[in-house]
């Protein structure tokens, strides 16, 4: 059983353990309900057409670049606690592995040698355009990648809505 608190608070080490756990218990249940297996698959389908925009843009070699600076940019430490258990688990319903990638002080344990290894990732993290993101694109490349963030991101939150429905059922179920 999960509060809410459990599921968006705590350490990077207590939601990952969460969304572990909620997979484990749950998976079958959850990757069988037709609403999920929708949504999902539409997170794949907008998750790529923005990781192609994001290629177009250079940004998985301005973004990884910037990571390896001390303080990780915005890739850093602080940015693995925007994760919360429920976009945990969304990956691992998506087949991602679910693991710290690097252990320091400086950049997001999520980070890999080739960037983020989350398919869906924090809203910061999609949002957020620094300046040399900015100053190196037109706007209406800009606008595109805005575009391609704000599908997934709406997906993203039905999703996690639907998800937080179902563990409510599961935890009064369980309660019973």
């Amino acid at each position: 059983m999960f509060t809410i608190d459990e599921l968006f608070y705590g350490s990077v080490e207590q939601k990952r353990a969460n969304a572990h756990k909620i997979f484990k218990d749950m998976e079958s249940g959850l990757a069988n309900l037709p609403k999920i297996k929708e949504k999902l698959a539409d997170i794949i389908i907008l998750s790529e057409a923005l990781n192609r925009q994001m290629a177009a843009m250079t940004m998985f070699s301005l973004c990884a670049s910037c990571g390896q600076k001390k303080g990780g940019g915005c890739c850093s430490a602080y940015m693995s606690n925007e994760t919360d258990s429920i976009l945990l688990l969304i990956n691992l319903l998506l087949g991602v592995n679910v693991k710290r990638q690097r252990d320091d002080a400086f950049e997001c344990c999520y980070l890999g040698n080739k960037g983020c290894t989350l398919l869906v990732k924090p809203m910061f993290c999609l949002n957020y355009n620094c300046r040399w993101i900015l100053t190196g694109n037109s706007p209406e490349v800009i606008v595109e990648l805005e575009k391609a963030a704000s599908a997934v991101l709406r997906t993203q939150y039905g999703l996690e809505q639907i998800l937080l429905v179902e563990i409510e059922k599961n935890n009064e179920k369980n309660n019973v």
